[in-house]
């Protein structure tokens, strides 16, 4: 089985992204999100963020402000790895 499946990232109007496949939420704050999912660590960086919803036994996540960076891999080399960006 691909890792990643199970897992899925939608964002809408870069103000709601709902993740799905979430694992482990690791931290969070105002400005990033650092989660565990099946395919991997998801850092999803912005300002005024919150939790809208989270469901551990479906492992769906809905966060809610100004997205600003997906990054997966490791947070702490995330210069490494690919940002979406506007």
């Amino acid at each position: 089985m691909d890792p990643a499946e199970g897992h899925d990232v939608h964002i809408l109007a870069r103000r709601e992204i709902e993740v799905t496949g979430v694992e482990r939420l690791e931290r969070f704050d105002a400005e990033a999100f650092v989660i565990s999912t099946r395919a991997g660590e998801l850092c999803v960086e912005g300002k005024s963020l919150a939790i809208k919803a989270f469901d551990r036994q479906a492992g769906i996540i809905r966060i809610e402000g100004e997205i600003g960076a997906l990054i997966y891999g490791d947070h702490r080399r995330a210069a490494r790895w690919g940002r979406l960006r506007p």
